[in-house]
């Protein structure tokens, strides 16, 4: 989706719930042009990191993620948690992205919730 008020959050699907497998997202925050940059800040993430294959080591391989389309950096499980990162202009998108493992309410809760603000 496409975010463009200040002052606003993007969670994972269903958030407080577990995210489903298989599932992409695109959070695309636009600020204004007289905004230079966008604040975001995860209070709350945690991914889960259960893949298939020989290709699950970190950062690689078939891993629930969410990635800075900007920088191309890569975030699996708890990365975000508690950090706040600045985007390098007034545009900032995300990707997040579900393997096909089906999350069990045992495994514990997964999924983020962002808040992020003009500046």
């Amino acid at each position: 989706g496409r975010f463009t008020e200040d002052n606003g959050y993007i969670t994972s699907p269903f958030f407080p719930q577990n995210y489903p497998d298989s599932t992409s997202c695109i959070y695309d925050i636009r600020a204004p042009a007289r905004k230079n940059k966008i604040s975001l800040t995860c209070d709350h993430f945690e991914l889960n990191q259960k893949c298939r294959g020989s290709k699950c080591r970190k950062y690689v391989g078939d891993k629930d993620f969410m990635q800075d389309i900007g920088t191309f950096k890569r975030y699996e499980g708890d990365d975000m948690k508690g950090r706040t990162i600045l985007s390098r202009n007034n545009h900032h998108t995300f990707y997040f992205l579900s393997n096909t493992h089906v999350i069990r309410n045992f495994e514990g809760q997964f999924g983020f919730n962002c808040t992020y603000h003009f500046v």
